[in-house]
């Protein structure tokens, strides 16, 4: 269960994020979020096994273009790129990787307090989901995030 958090955590650090609200003043995304749910390959990740997960390894701030993830006990940042003229509205995300870029692409709404992303980590262009959901089939990761509130 922890190495699929941290993959999730990881796959956003190296994929991620909005919403089609207002396509000409999108709304804000920075603060921090907490991953409720977790779905891979058409299954999700029981809540029970999320909620055992330490709230440092499910948080994921995002700040201007920078979407930061904790990463083994240290904070790792991607570059986001979000387009909501999309419908969906869409997210590239961009990272180093061993001296290589890795770019990874998705699609995400923000509905209230919940952000949900759906990604491909890594692959082409063409390889963007089309709607919020996985299958056997697919790459891609479907992750619903709160966010929390300011303290």
């Amino acid at each position: 269960m922890r190495a699929m958090l941290g993959m999730a955590a990881v796959f956003l650090a190296a994929g991620g994020l909005a919403t089609a609200q207002d396509k000409k003043d999108p709304p804000k995304l920075d603060g921090s979020y907490l991953i409720v749910a977790l779905e891979m390959g058409g299954e999700k990740l029981p809540a029970d096994l999320i909620d055992k997960a330490p709230e440092a390894d499910r948080t994921i701030s995002i700040k201007g273009d920078k979407l930061i993830a904790n990463k083994s006990g240290k904070e790792d940042s991607i570059t986001i790129k979000l387009d909501p003229s999309k419908t969906p509205a869409q997210i590239t995300t961009t990272e180093n990787k061993n001296g290589k870029t890795e770019t990874s692409y998705g699609i995400y709404k923000l509905d209230g307090d919940t952000l949900v992303i759906c990604m491909v980590e890594g692959g082409k262009e063409a390889d963007r989901p089309k709607e919020f959901k996985t299958s056997k089939e697919s790459k891609a990761i479907l992750m619903t995030l709160k966010k929390k509130k300011d303290k």
